[in-house]
């Protein structure tokens, strides 16, 4: 089984400093490209919200429940909500 994942264009603006910054990376050899340090980027902002996120519902849970559930209970009931 193939799948194949669309792209799409996104236009940006960003300061000179970022953009040498972004080139010194591929330069590095740490990214082919401008897009994939890019791409990079954006799917670690995604994570550090997510990360944030689910540590809120965490301490609200341990908040709510002071102690009831495991930690183990806790994760899992967050991550069945979230599906």
């Amino acid at each position: 089984m193939s799948y194949i994942m669309r792209s799409y264009q996104l236009n940006i603006r960003t300061s000179k400093t970022l953009l040498k910054e972004l080139d010194t990376l591929v330069n590095q050899g740490l990214f082919r490209n401008r897009t994939e340090a890019v791409n990079e980027g954006i799917r670690l902002l995604i994570r550090r919200y997510k990360a944030l996120k689910l540590a809120e519902k965490i301490n609200s849970i341990a908040d709510k429940n002071l102690g009831e559930k495991s930690l183990t209970e806790t994760l899992s009931s967050i991550r069945d909500e979230e599906e």
